[in-house]
């Protein structure tokens, strides 16, 4: 089993959930919840991978049918198609990438240096990681060089919230939240992910002159006006730096995608993972 090189964080869960095409919903349902997991794989009769079954899927796609027989729907009818899969020798370069070029989440692993956009053989997966995991061993090597600064060593598992470390070696973020409350919920959340936080709270269209490739900026985007929205997502390819836009609003996907520039650049939809957010910062 493959384990992360530099610390006792695993990262690849090896025990990937199967599950057949014809396999009705009730049994994908009862399964997730029994093994307390958020994906399947999905595979047919001849044993390939066909897709992929999660939570992201019943919740926009099965939960809002209005159907006497929606629970005995096949699988097949709700998974995504088809199935991206990661290298296992390249994970770390290939999940980064893929994530910016396609929007998944989850990623099986195969053999080797194969990297799959379709129906790898079942007996090809290796393991699973998603961006979660990603995130939390981003947290976890934080968590590391922050117990070196303090000069007491990290125990095992997942970091709890980080210690504050001095504002010269903290990145800075700038967050644009023009809702007091929301913008106070970002900063002390950030700041436990031992970022420094400067929160600004009005939007010019020159305002991205401020920033470098190395800036590190969020915005809000349902707390400004329209005019501020439509001044924010046409300035895009202007920003420099890490950029996450974030918003309620799924209907704004396609215009986001048709703006963002580069592979720093992700738009992320509310409720937001913000360790996931923290990696993207990152990387």
């Amino acid at each position: 089993m493959t384990t992360t090189s530099d610390h006792d964080y695993q990262l690849i869960n090896t025990n990937v959930a199967f599950i057949h095409t014809d396999a009705p919903m009730t049994e994908a349902i009862k399964k997730m919840v029994d093994q307390k997991i958020s994906s399947l794989i999905v595979y047919d009769h001849q044993n390939y991978a066909t897709g992929i079954l999660t939570e992201r899927d019943i919740v926009r796609k099965f939960t809002p049918l209005v159907l006497n027989d929606k629970m005995t729907r096949s699988v097949s009818t709700i998974m995504t198609r088809p199935l991206v899969c990661a290298s296992a020798n390249n994970f770390d370069e290939d999940i980064p990438r893929l994530h910016a070029e396609l929007g998944i989440r989850h990623f099986p692993l195969v053999r080797g240096a194969l990297i799959a956009r379709g129906s790898p053989l079942v007996s090809d997966i290796v393991g699973f990681v998603s961006i979660t995991d990603l995130a939390r061993q981003y947290l976890y090597r934080l968590a590391r060089e922050a117990a070196k600064r303090r000069g007491k060593p990290l125990k095992s598992g997942f970091p709890r919230p980080l210690a504050k470390s001095t504002t010269k070696t903290r990145p800075l973020l700038t967050v644009f939240c023009k809702n007091t409350e929301e913008a106070n919920f970002y900063q002390k959340i950030f700041e436990q992910l031992d970022f420094k936080v400067i929160v600004e709270q009005e939007f010019a269209a020159k305002i991205s002159k401020k920033f470098s490739d190395d800036s590190r900026i969020l915005v809000d985007l349902d707390t400004f006006a329209p005019e501020e929205q439509r001044h924010i997502i046409q300035g895009l390819p202007h920003w420099p730096g890490r950029l996450v836009i974030s918003t309620a609003r799924e209907e704004l996907l396609p215009v986001f995608r048709k703006h963002l520039h580069g592979h720093h650049q992700h738009v992320a939809l509310k409720p937001l993972n913000l360790p996931h957010c923290a990696w993207l910062f990152a990387n």
